[in-house]
């Protein structure tokens, strides 16, 4: 096994997506301070370190010993697949990322991104047309499914470009995928009902995630020749290497899509038990009352 050093020592720093990170990070920083003077500061507090959170996590898929390892382990990319799309997405929508980051930019091109979202030209009506939920549901099944296929990972990973790329493009879908669903993106869409918001969790993520990790934790022959030669660094045997990344795949993001599946479900039962509104008319009394007594108010009305 290799020493805590190896983990220390082997990180990588590509310059195109350093640069991407730093200019992402930078421009969330100065709209964050901007914004924290207008914001409640338990709340600019809270998506501050989620954005933080998010932002870390990239890093560390990006240059970390992972990106090393896609090569020699497909434990190391079944880890990137976690990391990018199912931790570090929904993170980064909880820092209200889209709002922040406009204040982040000169006032010009702040001006020019509020006129795309809220405006009513082509352009516009092109962006919202391709994030329906529907067209980003099936662009994110039929991206999970390329991302799990041999000839894809033998053409990819191969080459630390086209893996940075194609690394880059995974985040981009599953951030389209959680802006319908943490519901802090930009408001091109009405908010799913709850009831749909779980559905389109349940089909567009934790099935094909959960069919794609059985299948590698059971199959006994390796789905991926790349990985036949095993790992220099680990002494794990291919087809262990591809068991155990089938199972972090499944156990993994099935408690995290599970998870977010019951949080939906909570926000469906909160909505059907939540009492009916009374009318505005009503004076204070009568909106307090317990029920069954509201004839000791009305008696009294003149």
């Amino acid at each position: 096994m290799p020493s805590f050093t190896f983990f220390l020592t082997n990180w990588s720093v590509g310059p195109a997506s350093a640069l991407m990170l730093a200019a992402v990070g930078l421009l969330y920083a100065r709209g964050w301070r901007r914004m924290r003077g207008v914001s409640t500061p338990g709340i600019a507090a809270r998506r501050g370190l989620a954005f933080g959170l998010g932002w870390l996590l990239l890093a560390i898929v990006f240059f970390s010993p992972l990106f090393a390892l896609r090569t020699e382990l497909l434990l190391a990319r079944a880890i990137q697949q976690i990391l990018l799309g199912l931790l570090a997405a929904p993170l980064l929508w909880l820092g209200a990322p889209i709002q922040t980051l406009r204040w982040g930019l000169p006032r010009p091109l702040r001006r020019a991104s509020t006129r795309l979202l809220h405006g009513q030209g082509r352009l516009t009506q092109s962006l919202v047309a391709a994030t329906r939920p529907a067209a980003i549901w099936l662009l994110t099944f039929c991206s999970f499914l390329i991302w799990a296929d041999p000839s894809f990972l033998q053409w990819s990973v191969t080459d630390s470009l086209r893996y940075a790329a194609s690394l880059w493009l995974f985040l981009l879908v599953y951030l389209l995928f959680w802006m319908h669903v943490v519901k802090s993106g930009p408001r091109l869409h009405r908010a799913l009902h709850p009831g749909i918001a779980f559905f389109y969790v349940l089909f567009g993520g934790e099935i094909p995630n959960m069919t794609v990790g059985v299948t590698l934790a059971f199959k006994e022959t390796l789905i991926y020749p790349l990985y036949a030669a095993g790992s220099s660094v680990f002494s794990l045997a291919p087809l262990l290497d591809q068991r155990i990344s089938g199972c972090t795949i499944w156990v993994l993001g099935s408690v995290i899509y599970v998870s977010i599946c019951l949080a939906i479900l909570g926000q469906v039962f909160r909505n059907e038990d939540a009492p009916a509104s009374l009318p505005m008319d009503w004076e204070a009394t009568q909106r307090t009352i317990a029920p069954g007594l509201e004839h000791r108010v009305s008696g009294r009305r003149t």
